[in-house]
């Protein structure tokens, strides 16, 4: 008996226990899958085509460089044989303007027979030029005319410009000299400055390089070099610096009294070339003998003028050019002959004064001309061997002839 009940117990148990299990709520899924449209049916070897794509088109782009053509490739999502998608390039530059390539396009598709795979895809072939740098280049993908996909890319091209220098070539002494180098190019070049004839560089930048130096002093005048280096090339530009800078009246500028002819010889110096005027020329209104020639940055000037019309003890010269004007008092030294001819209107004057005059001129202006030469290559200055130092002498007053002697620098 008790075994019966003691059965009937334990399935009544059992029952229960099975009963609160199938009873007890499914736990929630991690993931779900939903259908649109619910069932896609497709036949075996067959593509089945999903409208839920997102897959973006491949755009290989390979290193660009201004001047070798390049090709752009442009590979469809998907694999599968059918209606090929259409494929179109376009690209759009720094501004808004959108431009649609036709030209130099070509579309194809690849069969993989193992896999019965088909890739569609298409090349773009162009000649890089600094203008396509940073161009943003889209290729559009459309299947069945009605979805559309696209990829863009941004081109880095490789190039590099002839380097430009602006800034003040002329600068006055004491001023500040400021000189640009820029160069456009990609990637961004190395510049160093430096000045001819010098072996450490001056300053070191990167795409735009400012040369600036204060309080410039003569010295500073010369060539300077810009120089580029852009990978694995070189570049150079260079200019001219010039230190302008007031004229200076060099010592040994004097006159001379010789047989009442007084000759003066004023030698002045400056950057640009002075302009030397006689204040004495202005009040004489008869014509004398004026005579200027220049070697190197120095001038000299020349004048011969009767004695008879002015009882000068000093002489005025006066030099300028852009930076300023000097005067200096140019002391005459008396050496007055024996005859006594006065002015230039006698109706004769010796061929001996004109000879004496012209000598003691000549002698003069060498001696003044080796001791500017001598001055100038201290001062590294280097004068040219075409120019010459002449003078002239017009023989005016002694009857209706006239000649002219011209003395050239010994070489």
């Amino acid at each position: 008996m008790w075994v019966l009940i003691s059965a009937a117990l334990l399935l009544s148990l059992t029952e229960r226990s099975t009963c609160d299990t199938l009873a007890a709520p499914p736990k929630a899924s991690p993931w779900t899958i939903t259908f649109s449209p619910a069932e896609i049916t497709a036949e075996k070897g067959l593509c089945a085509v999903i409208s839920s794509l997102t897959q973006k088109p491949s755009v290989l782009t390979p290193a660009l460089t201004e001047g070798e053509p390049a090709t752009l490739t442009c590979t469809a999502p998907g694999m599968c044989s059918g209606t090929p998608p259409n494929i179109t390039w376009r690209w759009r530059g720094t501004g808004d303007n959108i431009t649609e390539l036709r030209d130099n396009i070509t579309i194809q598709e690849r069969e993989n027979l193992t896999t019965m795979t088909t890739t569609h895809f298409s090349t773009l072939t162009f000649t890089p030029s600094a203008e396509h740098h940073n161009m943003m280049v889209t290729c559009q993908v459309t299947f069945q005319k009605n979805f559309q996909i696209e990829e863009t890319v941004t081109l880095n091209v490789t190039y590099v410009k002839d380097p430009q220098i602006t800034g003040n070539e002329m600068v006055k002494e004491d001023g500040t000299l400021d000189l640009t180098c820029s160069v456009d190019s990609y990637p961004p070049s190395d510049i160093t400055w430096s000045k001819n004839g010098t072996s450490a560089p001056l300053q070191n930048y990167t795409e735009n390089a400012t040369l600036t130096i204060s309080n410039v002093t003569r010295e500073h005048s010369g060539e300077y070099v810009c120089t580029v280096q852009h990978l694995n090339r070189t570049m150079t530009a260079s200019t001219v610096v010039t230190v302008m800078y007031l004229p200076v009246i060099l010592p040994g500028s004097g006159c001379v009294d010789q047989a009442e002819v007084m000759t003066c010889v004023c030698v002045s110096q400056g950057v640009p070339s002075p302009l030397i005027v006689w204040p004495l020329l202005e009040l004489n209104t008869e014509r004398c003998s004026l005579t200027t020639s220049v070697l190197g940055s120095s001038v000299y000037s020349t004048i011969s003028v009767p004695v008879g019309n002015h009882n000068n003890t000093t002489v005025e010269c006066v030099s300028r050019n852009v930076v300023g004007v000097v005067r200096e008092k140019l002391q005459v030294t008396q050496n007055k002959s024996q005859e006594k001819q006065r002015g230039c209107g006698n109706a004769v004057l010796p061929w001996t004064i004109a000879g004496v005059s012209l000598s003691v001129t000549v002698a003069l202006l060498i001696y003044l001309s080796k001791n500017a030469y001598i001055r100038m290559q201290g001062m590294n200055v280097k004068p040219k061997e075409e120019e010459s130092t002449y003078i002239s002498l017009d023989k005016k007053y002694t009857s209706q002839e006239e000649y002219e002697v011209i003395a050239r620098r010994p070489r």
